[in-house]
């Protein structure tokens, strides 16, 4: 028998990676970090504007929320993935209302989930990262092994970070905070989302499906992937709503800020550090989730399921695990918001004339 080529298979199914959205409700997890920037409250009267800017980097023909309503849609008891798509929480308000830089920055934190990056072309490598939306979302450090230029760094999530960073520093330049900062929240998303391992580490040998080395080892990737993201969202929920013991909310809080000199290079700093340990949380996904999700078809975490585990002696290291992880995503927006407060001078810049 004609020994099997591992190299090819990972190319054959990595190619074929589904799109995937990084942390699940970053609204509700930078709701969290913004309780403890003090220096935002100063603006709480903003204006919402009209869209007027050019950018024919993102795909305007999906784009529904230039002009949001301020309909609320509020979260069931139980968040699953992919059963619910990220704009199902989306708020906003109408054109000329009043909103504060808070409720900007995470009302719209999660903007870049909602489409603005799907069916794009833009390298000849979105193919292994989900086609555009992954492409655009993650970011593989240089050394680390991936395909196809295994060595070589891959992904765009730091120029996007970059990019609306600058579009922020024009809106601001025209007088516009409202727009610059929802493009303030837009640029934070890419560099939180490095925060995240499945969005810095792209091969894991454990997930590797023998008995079906191609449809199932690339269903399995999904699998756990947005599984990993259910999991954490309702963890969150649980301990927001007071019965899970505050682990990811106190490392949210305590969690630090270091300098960093422009979005770019941080949001690389921030996917190093992601990618350290990753292979030991996709390992400990899973034994925690079980070979159940091992699987040539989707399967979805139901919520029997998820309260089985969370509860579990066997889900005290994982909690953890996603506790560190959370604690990074935390440091990268208290320092992102503390670098554009200085760059932006927006203390000086901004608070006598919050239109």
């Amino acid at each position: 028998m004609k020994p099997i080529n591992y190299l090819s298979i990972s190319v054959l199914f990595i190619i074929l990676l589904p799109a995937v959205s990084a942390w699940a409700r970053h609204d509700l997890m930078n709701e969290e970090v913004f309780k403890q920037i003090g220096w935002l409250d100063k603006f709480k009267n903003i204006t919402v504007t009209q869209y007027s800017y050019s950018d024919p980097s993102i795909r305007h023909t999906e784009l529904l929320y230039y002009n949001p309503n301020p309909k609320i849609l509020t979260q069931r008891d139980f968040y699953s993935y992919p059963l619910y798509k990220p704009v199902i929480f989306f708020r906003g308000a109408d054109i000329g209302k009043k909103i504060s830089a808070k409720n900007i920055l995470v009302y719209f934190s999660d903007e870049p989930d909602w489409d603005v990056d799907k069916y794009l072309k833009l390298s000849w490598m979105q193919s292994f990262s989900g086609e555009s939306q992954g492409y655009r979302h993650m970011y593989y450090p240089a050394l680390s092994f991936h395909i196809p230029l295994i060595f070589y760094p891959q992904g765009e999530a730091p120029e996007r970070a970059e990019h609306f960073y600058n579009m922020s520093k024009l809106a601001f330049s025209k007088g516009d905070n409202y727009w610059g900062f929802r493009f303030l929240a837009m640029s934070l998303h890419y560099i939180e989302d490095m925060s995240e391992p499945y969005h810095t580490r792209q091969l894991y040998s454990g997930f590797f499906d023998m008995l079906h080395p191609y449809s199932g080892t690339l269903q399995t990737i999904k699998n756990f992937h947005q599984n990993y993201e259910t999991y954490e969202a309702n963890l969150f929920w649980l301990e927001e709503q007071g019965i899970m013991q505050q682990n990811l909310i106190s490392s949210l809080r305590k969690s630090s800020t270091i300098e960093m000199k422009n979005p770019n290079d941080f949001a690389k700093y921030i996917a190093q550090w992601s990618y350290l340990g990753s292979e030991d949380t996709m390992k400990m996904t899973l034994e925690l989730f079980g070979k159940k999700y091992k699987s040539n078809t989707t399967v979805t975490m139901t919520e029997d399921e998820f309260y089985s585990m969370v509860d579990s002696t066997r889900a005290e290291k994982f909690n953890d695990d996603i506790a560190s992880r959370i604690g990074l995503f935390g440091t990268s927006a208290k320092s992102f918001l503390e670098f554009a407060r200085r760059d932006l001078e927006l203390d000086e810049k901004v608070t006598n004339r919050v239109s």
